[in-house]
């Protein structure tokens, strides 16, 4: 199986971009909130995911992943 990621539209493979950052530090994060349900139930409370862009190239769809 592929690791590559592709855009749910056109299936062309999407290009990884960076974000500029929105707070002091130039970072933006996902926390989870320490829910046991949901997206991020399966991470500890304190643990910080890391947004990263990806654009497809021929349509412009932008998917954010937590890595």
């Amino acid at each position: 199986m592929s690791t590559e990621k592709r855009c749910p539209d056109c299936e062309e493979p999407l290009e990884q971009m960076k974000l500029q950052g929105t707070d002091a530090l130039g970072e933006l994060s996902i926390v989870s909130e320490g829910s046991d349900e949901g997206f991020l139930g399966s991470f500890r409370a304190d643990e910080i995911l890391t947004p990263v862009p990806y654009v497809c190239p021929e349509c412009g769809r932008t998917l954010l992943y937590a890595e």
